[in-house]
C-alpha cells in the first residue's frame, strides 16, 4: 500500500469459470469522506493490467487443475510486474460450472491465500451476479441516470442477470445455461453433454447424444429454447415450465419494467458482434456459444428492449471481483486488531429488535439466532459466527447496555469465551456498542463494524486496518460450491 490519505491499495481480481481463466491488477485509491470524514470510500480505480484469456485447466470433466492454475496465475502477476507480497487486497471467484467441480472449494481457497494479503475466496451465482453487473458498468449506468438496468452475464455454464436500480442491486436471477453445455469437435459431432442441457434437450423432445452430429435444424431448437429462457427470464414475473426448470436458486422474479439491458460474458462479446465481424464457424470454440449468441441476438433485435453495449464482455466479472468486492468500514469502527485479519466466518442474522423490548427478549431472540445458525450451517457449539444486527432501535444508553449484555451471553453459551464477538449493525452505533461489549464482556476481543448489510448464508473477511489504522477492508461474499 502507497500513500496515506488517499491511500492506494493494489487489488487482484481472478475469475476461474466454465471455459476461461482470467486475471486483473487494479490499483484502488481509498480515503476518509464525508461530515467528519467518517466514512472511507473507494475513489478512483485504475485497471493496470488486463491478463490474457486462458481456457479453465481441467484434469477431467470433475477436477480443476490447481496446480496449473496456480502457474497461470503467477504467470499473470510476473507480467503485471507484481507478486503475492505487493498485493493488498481483491478476490477469486469460480464460476459457472466450475464451482460444481469436486475440489473448487479446495482450489479457491488455495489460490486466494497464494495471491496476496487480503485475497478471498468466493463461489455462489448471486455474487457473480452482482459482481458482473458492476464490472460491465450497468451498476453505474443505474446509479447515473437513475434508471433500472439488468445485466446478463451469458457464460459457459450459466447466465447470471442482476437487475440494478439507482445506488444498488436489487434482485438476481441466474439460470444453468451456456456456451459450454454442449462441446463439439470440429466437424460438428457432440463430444460433452452437461446435466442442464440433457434435461432441456429431453424437455424439448431433441434427440442428440454424445457421438451424435446433430442437424441445423436440432442445433436451432436449442439454441432457441435456451435463449427463450433467458428472456423469459429477463421479463420477469412467473416463468414458464422450462426457465423453471434451468433456475439456480429462487425464480420468483419481480415483474417491473426494465429500462435497459446488457449482456456480457464470454457469449456476451458474442452477442455483440456487429455486421462488420466476419461469420464464424458454429463451432470456433468447440461449444455451443456461437449458435446459442446468434439466437439470443436475433432474439433481441426482435424485441422492444433497449440493449446497451457493456464497457466489459468477457472480463466483467474478473474486473468486478478486483475492483468492488471490498468495501470499506467507516472511521468509528470498534476493533481489536490483535485479531485481524478474519476469514470465511459465517453471518447469522438476527430478528429486528422492537423498541420495546428489554434484555430479556433481547437475549431471547438472539439465543434462537444463533439455533438457527447451527443448523443452517449444520455447525456445532464453538463454531464462530457473525452476529448482524439489521436494526437495533433505538440507539440508547440502556439499549446499547442491555444488548452488549445479550451479546456477550449468548457469545458465551454458543461459542465459548476464546473466540471474538463480532458484530455487524446496519446502524451507526458500532463505537457505543463495542464499548459496552467490551465493558460486560473484557476477557473476550470484540469488533463492530457499522453501516454493512448481510444476511443468513454469508461470510466475512476482515482485512488489516487502512486509513491511519482507523478503518478496515470488509468483504460480505457467500461461498457456494457443489451440486
Amino acid at each position: 500500500m502507497s500513500g496515506s490519505d488517499p491511500s492506494t491499495l493494489t487489488s487482484v481480481g481472478i475469475d476461474i469459470g466454465t471455459t476461461t481463466t482470467q486475471l486483473v491488477v487494479s490499483e484502488l485509491s481509498i480515503a476518509a469522506s464525508g461530515v467528519g470524514a467518517v466514512a472511507v470510500e473507494i475513489g478512483d480505480v485504475d485497471v493496470v493490467h488486463r491478463g490474457d484469456v486462458h481456457e479453465t485447466p481441467l484434469l477431467d470433466r470433475r477436477t480443476l487443475d490447481v496446480d496449473a492454475v496456480g502457474k497461470l496465475i503467477t504467470s499473470e502477476l510476473r507480467l503485471a510486474g507484481h507478486s503475492p507480497s505487493s498485493i493488498d487486497s481483491g478476490a477469486v471467484i469460480v464460476t459457472g460450472e466450475s464451482a460444481y467441480k469436486r475440489n473448487a472449494e479446495e482450489l479457491v481457497n488455495a489460490v486466494a491465500e497464494d495471491s496476496g494479503d487480503f485475497v478471498v475466496a468466493a463461489a455462489g451465482p448471486e455474487l457473480e451476479s452482482v459482481l458482473a453487473g458492476k464490472g460491465s458498468g450497468a451498476a453505474a449506468w443505474a446509479l447515473d441516470g437513475g434508471r433500472t438496468v439488468l445485466n446478463v452475464d451469458v457464460g459457459g455454464g450459466t447466465t447470471n442477470m442482476c437487475l440494478f436500480a439507482g445506488g444498488g442491486a436489487v434482485e438476481t436471477r441466474c439460470l444453468a445455461v451456456g456456451g459450454r453445455l454442449l462441446r463439439f469437435d470440429e466437424s460438428g459431432v457432440v463430444t460433452h453433454i452437461s446435466p442442464p442441457a440433457e434435461r432441456l434437450l429431453e424437455r424439448c423432445d431433441i434427440d442428440v447424444a454424445v457421438g451424435s452430429r446433430p442437424s441445423d435444424g436440432e442445433l436451432s431448437r436449442l439454441a432457441t429454447a435456451m435463449s427463450d429462457a433467458i428472456f423469459d427470464a429477463i421479463r420477469g414475473g412467473p416463468v414458464g415450465p422450462v426457465t423453471e426448470s434451468l433456475a439456480i436458486g429462487s425464480s420468483d422474479y419481480s415483474d417491473g419494467a426494465v429500462d435497459t439491458v446488457v449482456f456480457s460474458g464470454g457469449v456476451g462479446r458474442l452477442i455483440s458482434d456487429d455486421d462488420s465481424t466476419p461469420a464464424r464457424s458454429p463451432f470456433e470454440f468447440g461449444d455451443f456459444g456461437v449458435l446459442l449468441a446468434a439466437a439470443i441476438r436475433d432474439r433481441a433485435e426482435e424485441s422492444t428492449l433497449s440493449v446497451r453495449r457493456p464497457d466489459e464482455d468477457i472480463r466483467a466479472t474478473v474486473i468486478g471481483a478486483g475492483t468492488r468486492t471490498t468495501s470499506f468500514s467507516g472511521t468509528t469502527t470498534h476493533l481489536d486488531r490483535s485479531i485481524l485479519p478474519l476469514k470465511n466466518l459465517p453471518v447469522v442474522e438476527a430478528p429486528p429488535l422492537e423498541q420495546d423490548h428489554e434484555y430479556e427478549e433481547i437475549e431471547t431472540r438472539l439465543r434462537a439466532c444463533f439455533e438457527r445458525g447451527m443448523e443452517l450451517y449444520e455447525a456445532d457449539e464453538g463454531t464462530p459466527f457473525v452476529l448482524y444486527l439489521p436494526a437495533i432501535e433505538p440507539l440508547s444508553y440502556d439499549r446499547m447496555t442491555a444488548l452488549a449484555r445479550a451479546v456477550a451471553g449468548v457469545y458465551e453459551q454458543y461459542v465459548g469465551s476464546e473466540f471474538p464477538r463480532i458484530v455487524l449493525t446496519r446502524q451507526n452505533c458500532a463505537k457505543a456498542l463495542g464499548q459496552q461489549i467490551q465493558r460486560v464482556d473484557a476477557a473476550a476481543p470484540s469488533l463492530v463494524i457499522d453501516e454493512i448489510v448481510a444476511s443468513d448464508g454469508d461470510y466475512l473477511d476482515v482485512g488489516e486496518p487502512v486509513v491511519a489504522g482507523e478503518a478496515v477492508p470488509v468483504v460480505v461474499k457467500s461461498l457456494a460450491f457443489g451440486a
